[in-house]
C-alpha cells in the first residue's frame, strides 16, 4: 500500500478543509504514472439520448453513492473494523491513485467506476456499480467500450480484470456479455468469495489464453495446422 501512495508532502490530511469539501488535489494517478494518461481525459462523454453522461468522479459523491446504494461493495461489509490509519490510507488511495468515473443523469449519480493499474499491463476495475434503473445493456456496452476498453487498448494495456461475488448473477452476466472470461477465484476476510474475470484487449493474449485453457484453437490457427494430427 505504501508504495502506491504519493509522497507525504503531497498528501491531504484528514483535517484539511479540502478533504471536508470533497475537493482533493490529485498528484498523479497510477494510470497516468504508468501509461501517461487517465480514463477521465476523454470526459465528459454523452452516452444516451436521454442525457446519461460519463464524467470525472468527485470523491465525496462516489463515496456517498456507494455507501447509500451499494453498501455490500464496501470492504466494511466483510472485514473487521479498520484502524483509523487504514481508513485514512484507503481514502488516500482511492482519491489519489485511482481513476474515478461517475455516470450522471439530471445532476444525479447513477453509477460509478473505480479502477487503477493492477500491474504494468493489466487494469483492475475495483468497483463498477450502476443503479437498477440504469442497468441498460446498451448503456453498459457503450460506457465500457468508449470510456474504458478503447482508451486502455489505445495505450497498449493488454487486459482488464474485475472480481465479483459468485452470487451476483447480474454482474457475471454483464461481464460475460462484455467478453470477459472467468479466470480464477479467491476467498478473503475482506470481500468473501470472489470470481475473477478477465477481458483481453490484446488479441495475442486472448489467443494464448484460449490455446492453453479452453481447448479452442487461436484465430487463424486452423490453416497453419492443416495436415497435422
Amino acid at each position: 500500500m505504501s508504495s502506491n501512495s504519493p509522497p507525504s508532502s503531497q498528501r491531504i490530511s484528514a483535517t484539511d478543509p479540502r478533504r471536508a469539501s470533497g475537493i482533493v488535489e490529485r498528484s498523479s494517478s497510477l494510470t497516468r504514472r504508468f501509461w501517461k494518461f487517465e480514463l477521465c481525459d476523454g470526459l465528459p462523454r454523452l452516452l444516451t439520448s436521454d442525457g446519461v453522461r460519463a464524467v470525472r468522479g468527485e470523491p465525496q459523491r462516489v463515496r456517498t453513492f456507494l455507501n447509500d446504494e451499494f453498501p455490500a461493495l464496501t470492504e466494511e461489509a466483510f472485514a473487521p473494523a479498520a484502524s483509523d490509519e487504514a481508513a485514512r490510507m484507503k481514502r488516500e488511495y482511492i482519491e489519489t491513485a485511482c481513476d474515478l468515473i461517475e455516470l450522471r443523469h439530471a445532476d444525479e449519480t447513477v453509477g460509478v467506476l473505480v479502477g487503477a493499474p493492477e500491474d504494468w499491463s493489466s487494469y483492475y476495475i475495483r468497483v463498477f456499480a450502476v443503479t437498477q434503473l440504469y442497468q441498460r445493456p446498451n448503456l453498459i456496452r457503450r460506457f465500457g467500450a468508449e470510456c474504458v476498453f478503447d482508451p486502455l487498448r489505445d495505450h497498449a494495456v493488454q487486459r482488464v480484470v474485475a472480481d465479483t461475488s459468485p452470487s451476483n448473477i447480474a454482474m457475471s452476466r454483464t461481464l460475460s456479455e462484455l467478453h470477459f472470461f472467468a479466470t480464477g477465484h479467491q476467498l478473503s476476510e475482506r470481500w468473501g468469495p470472489l470470481v475473477r474475470y478477465t477481458k483481453f484487449l490484446d488479441p495475442a493474449c486472448e489467443a494464448a489464453f484460449l490455446a492453453r485453457y479452453s481447448g479452442i484453437a487461436p484465430p487463424g490457427s486452423h490453416g497453419r495446422r492443416k495436415g497435422k494430427p
